[in-house]
């Protein structure tokens, strides 16, 4: 980015620190579980079982995917995180931070990653018979859906570490295109330093 390279620092292009695979097959485990964890929680609150009109259909179903999943699957999509957490910390044993676009494609329409109207019919059926191994067999496919909008803010979310993202350009139509900055574990300060540093030749508007 010239941006930066004008404020004096050294940008490098380099392999990213992990694998599509990596978020695909280890994030969806974890955060299934955990939403799955989330809805027990709020059942202890509601003093029942948390029933689909509790929730979004999609966040039931997250749910059930998360049951459908053993401790066994659980724990070694948790140990692959700790792996991808260490091999990002080697990376930035070489490189203060790792600068990504924020999302994969230009801004999209509110909703626009929502189920389809076919997708919800399904989804409907499989929450109300608790059909989580039929939610499970669809991992793939939404694991690509996440993955192909976003492949690049799961990482932080994962490994825990400090990020931002900073409206650098915007396209005709008046919208936001962002870059991703993330950070050592524990380094936001280096973080809100940049943003000082870029804001005044960043194109931000109100």
């Amino acid at each position: 980015m010239e941006a930066l390279q004008h404020a004096g620092h050294n940008v490098e292009e380099v392999a990213l620190p992990y694998r599509k695979e990596d978020l695909t097959e280890a994030f969806l485990v974890v955060v299934a579980g955990e939403t799955a964890a989330g809805l027990d929680l709020m059942g202890e609150y509601l003093g029942r079982k948390v029933r689909p009109s509790d929730v979004e259909p999609g966040t039931y179903a997250l749910n059930l995917l998360g049951r459908a999943f053993s401790a066994g699957d659980y724990a070694f999509a948790k140990h692959k995180w700790g792996v991808i957490t260490r091999r990002v910390a080697e990376f930035h044993e070489k490189f203060d931070l790792l600068v990504t676009p924020t999302l994969a494609q230009r801004p999209i329409r509110i909703g626009a990653l929502q189920p389809t109207a076919a997708e919800d019919r399904i989804m409907a059926v499989i929450n109300a018979l608790g059909l989580g191994s039929a939610v499970k067999a669809t991992i793939n496919q939404l694991a690509e859906k996440i993955y192909g909008y976003m492949p690049w803010t799961a990482l932080a979310n994962l490994t825990g570490q400090p990020s931002m993202s900073m409206p650098f350009h915007w396209t005709a139509e008046n919208l936001p295109i962002g870059i991703m900055f993330t950070a050592r574990m524990n380094e936001e300060d280096l973080l809100y330093r940049l943003a000082g540093q870029l804001e005044p030749v960043a194109h931000f508007r109100m």
